[in-house]
C-alpha cells in the first residue's frame, strides 16, 4: 500500500462574514498551507502547495512520522507566539536553507502544524466522507498523539459573524468557513470553503512604477503615504489593477515622469510627481514598515 505522491489542495472562495448552522466556522491561520503524508513508521513527507517538499526547512515536525501509516493531513504550518502566527518569523523559517541556520531557527523558533483536514487513513482514501466525519477522524488522531506542535483547527458552527469579529479583536489574519457536509474537492474551488479577511485600507501617493519591458506601460506601481508628518515608502502594488484601470493610470502618470523620487527609496524605477492617489486594502505592516499583500480599490486624481 502506498499513498499519493501529491493530492492537490482545496480551494477557498473570498466571502464575507456570515451565520449558517451548515457552516464550521474556523481561524484562518496566517502560515505555510502544507500537507503531512505518513508514508510509514517515522517517515513523513510535508508537501506545500506547489509540491515543493519542506522536510529540510522544518526537521522539527519530523514528529508527525509517529502518527498512523496511511495518514494524510491537511493545515497550515505556523511559528506561533502566545498562540497567534507570527508572519515574519515563519519568512525566516520558509526563506532557511543551510542546514546550522534551520536547525538554530528549529530551536529558537520552532514551528507548529496546525490540521484542519484528514484526507486519508489506513492508506485509503475518505476525501468523500463529510468534513464533519473527516474531522471526527482527524480529532481522534491527534487526542491519540498529543504533541505541543500538533494542533487541530477548532472552529463553531452557526454564528460565524461573531467569531469573524473575535479573530479581529485578537489580530488574527481572519477566518475560514466550510460546509460541513461537503466532500475534500481536491485543486477545486466549488464554494463549499470560503476564506474571509480581515483588511485595512490606506490612502497612497503614487511615488513611481516599474516600466513593462520597453513599453509605454508599468509592470508595479511604488506607493508612499504619510507618517508622522513625513512621506515614507511603504512598498510595491499591482494586484487589483484592471484593463480600464491600467489605461487610466498611463494616461496619468507618464506626464508626470521626474528623475529623482520624492521620498527616500532605493527601489529602480520611473519617478513620478505625487500627484495620482489610490486607495490600498492590505492586510497588515510588515516589521519594515512596508504593506503586506495590498491591493489597489480606486484611483484618485484630484478630478
Amino acid at each position: 500500500m502506498a499513498l499519493p505522491e501529491f493530492i492537490p489542495p482545496m480551494l477557498a472562495e473570498f466571502g464575507e462574514a456570515f451565520d449558517s448552522e451548515e457552516f464550521l466556522f474556523e481561524v484562518k491561520w496566517d502560515g505555510t498551507r502544507a500537507m503531512a503524508f505518513v508514508d510509514g513508521p517515522g517517515v513523513v513527507r510535508l508537501v506545500n502547495r506547489r509540491k515543493v517538499y519542506l522536510n529540510d526547512r522544518y526537521p522539527d515536525l519530523s514528529f508527525l512520522g509517529d502518527l498512523p501509516a496511511g495518514t494524510v493531513l491537511d493545515g497550515e504550518i505556523v511559528v506561533l507566539k502566545d498562540g497567534k502566527p507570527v508572519f515574519n518569523s515563519l519568512q525566516s523559517r520558509e526563506q532557511a536553507r543551510s542546514p546550522i541556520y534551520v536547525k538554530s531557527l528549529a530551536q529558537h523558533e520552532p514551528a507548529t502544524f496546525i490540521a484542519f483536514d484528514l484526507l486519508y487513513r489506513d492508506f485509503e482514501s475518505i476525501c468523500d466522507q463529510t468534513l464533519a466525519a473527516r474531522r471526527e477522524r482527524l480529532k481522534e488522531i491527534i487526542e491519540a498523539h498529543p504533541n505541543p506542535h500538533l494542533m487541530m483547527s477548532e472552529g463553531v458552527i452557526g454564528t460565524g459573524k461573531a467569531f469573524f469579529h473575535a479573530c479581529c479583536e485578537q489580530g488574527l489574519e481572519g477566518m475560514m468557513a466550510k460546509r460541513l457536509n461537503s466532500r475534500y474537492a481536491p485543486g477545486q474551488r466549488n464554494g463549499a470553503w470560503v476564506k474571509i479577511k480581515q483588511c485595512h485600507h490606506m490612502l497612497c501617493a503614487i511615488i513611481g512604477f516599474v516600466q513593462k519591458d520597453q513599453e509605454r506601460d508599468f509592470r508595479t506601481l511604488l506607493i508612499a503615504t504619510e507618517q508622522d508628518g513625513e512621506a515614507v515608502y511603504i512598498g510595491r502594488v499591482a494586484s487589483g489593477v484592471d484593463e480600464a484601470m491600467r489605461v487610466r493610470l498611463n494616461a496619468l502618470l507618464w506626464p508626470l515622469v521626474r528623475e529623482t523620487p520624492v521620498v527616500a527609496c532605493r527601489e529602480r524605477a520611473l519617478w513620478v510627481e505625487p500627484e495620482v492617489y489610490c486607495k490600498v486594502r492590505y492586510l497588515e505592516k510588515t516589521s519594515g514598515g512596508q504593506l503586506r499583500s495590498p491591493v489597489i480599490e480606486e484611483v484618485c486624481d484630484g478630478d
